[in-house]
């Protein structure tokens, strides 16, 4: 190099770096959360115009589920099915707002793990289908009286309180594991 150049020599078109191009991440149209709310009307449709089918689907069930055991002549059933109706709405609205984000972990758009996270409620939901559906079961077919399971609504109360208060203690030590750093360093 001459000590008089103003600028080191630019390299030849035959010595320019490779460019690597990266894929993008599929691109998902943006959802409307008010229209999601709005077709959430109808139990799970709201999470279908997502592109969240099987949590479509899940909600669906449930709702159906409860509305049958209501029909049988259990009155706890119908604060169950208003609940879950609004949840549904609710957490349609949500997921159409997280999808506009970027967080869209149901549709694989990220790299964290597809399948449902406890955050998610993947395992309440379907622990949910499977009381629901066996309390139906048993109701259909068997003669013996179910209602003292309504009695023990305070019991479900309890174990969810349970497991928040459990969550929320493993998360604190999880945090201050975190801000300690690796043990043993």
């Amino acid at each position: 190099m001459n000590a008089f150049e103003p600028f080191p020599p630019q390299p030849t078109a035959a010595e320019e770096p490779a460019v690597v191009h990266h894929p993008e991440p599929p691109s998902v149209a943006r959802k409307n959360p008010l229209l999601a709310a709005f077709f959430a009307a109808f139990p799970g449709l709201g999470h279908i115009y997502n592109g969240l089918y099987l949590r479509g689907l899940v909600f669906f069930l449930i709702i159906v589920s409860l509305m049958g055991i209501a029909s049988r002549g259990h009155g706890l059933a119908g604060f169950a099915i208003a609940f879950f109706w609004l949840f549904n709405a609710l957490d349609a609205y949500r997921q159409a707002s997280l999808i506009n984000y970027g967080y869209a972990m149901d549709l694989g758009l990220t790299d964290l793990p597809r399948y449902p996270m406890a955050s998610q409620a993947g395992v309440i939901a379907g622990i949910l289908l499977v009381l629901i559906g066996l309390f139906a079961l048993a109701d259909q077919y068997l003669t013996i009286n179910l209602e003292w399971l309504f009695d023990l609504w305070p019991v479900g109360l309890i174990l969810a309180g349970g497991w928040l208060i459990f969550g929320a203690i493993r998360d604190r030590k999880r945090a201050r594991a975190g801000e300690a750093g690796p043990a043993g360093i």
